[in-house]
């Protein structure tokens, strides 16, 4: 019975790392495009902008940064 209750528990916690592995990449190409809309915006190009952008945003959306 433990055992069912382990790999039942084992496959909820891998479906639960999976969405937030997808919502983690579906924000990420979403600030990525969001950080290159405000650059052309801007009139920059400078990758360093980009990547402080692309922070804030990850940022806002509630991911910590590294």
């Amino acid at each position: 019975m433990w055992m069912a209750a382990a790999v039942w528990l084992s496959g909820a916690c891998a479906t639960s790392d999976r969405a937030r592995d997808a919502a983690f990449v579906r924000d990420a190409r979403e600030c990525e495009e969001d950080a290159d809309t405000q650059l052309k915006t801007a009139g920059q190009s400078d990758p360093s902008i980009r990547l402080l952008f692309f922070q804030s945003c990850m940022t806002l959306r509630g991911w910590p940064s590294q």
